[in-house]
């Protein structure tokens, strides 16, 4: 009878030790600060960005990223001895929150049309840790390659 009420009372005890250790969360979404709001703001704007391609090429992009949260970036990778190799415009979707700086990949801007993407594919879907925000420069690391990116902002 002893090793039942031991058994029962150290039962009871870990469901409510469990219980106690869930997360409380906000019963909604709370404010941003003002903060927050300045962070995205911040990547409004046209941006440009030269840097090394691990192959010894350069990459070139320009990003001009909308208030309403699309955006139209123009990439061009050249080879070693300079040469273009690839070009392209693509369009999307973009957002910040939470120290992440988000992109939803709609599809290839040809000849002044869209050519979409397939919204199922996850492929077209990135997450970037933002590493430094100034008002000329924005950092931010992809999550998936770990590729850091460097843009400066174009006046």
């Amino acid at each position: 009878m002893k090793l039942i009420a031991i058994i029962i009372v150290s039962c009871f005890l870990m469901v409510s030790t469990a219980s106690s250790m869930e997360a409380s969360v906000t019963e909604s979404k709370p404010l941003l600060t003002i903060d927050k709001k300045e962070l995205r703001a911040t990547f409004v704007g046209k941006w440009s960005s030269k840097q090394p391609t691990k192959k010894g090429g350069i990459k070139e992009s320009v990003i001009n990223r909308s208030v309403d949260s699309r955006y139209i970036i123009e990439h061009k990778i050249y080879d070693k001895s300079s040469s273009l190799i690839q070009e392209g415009k693509e369009v999307g979707m973009w957002g910040v929150s939470g120290g992440i700086y988000f992109t939803s990949f709609r599809g290839w801007l040809e000849n002044g049309k869209v050519s979409p993407s397939d919204p199922t594919d996850a492929y077209n879907y990135d997450a970037y840790k933002i590493e430094h925000v100034d008002q000329d420069k924005l950092v931010y690391k992809n999550l998936s390659s770990g590729n850091e990116y460097t843009y400066n902002r174009v006046m």
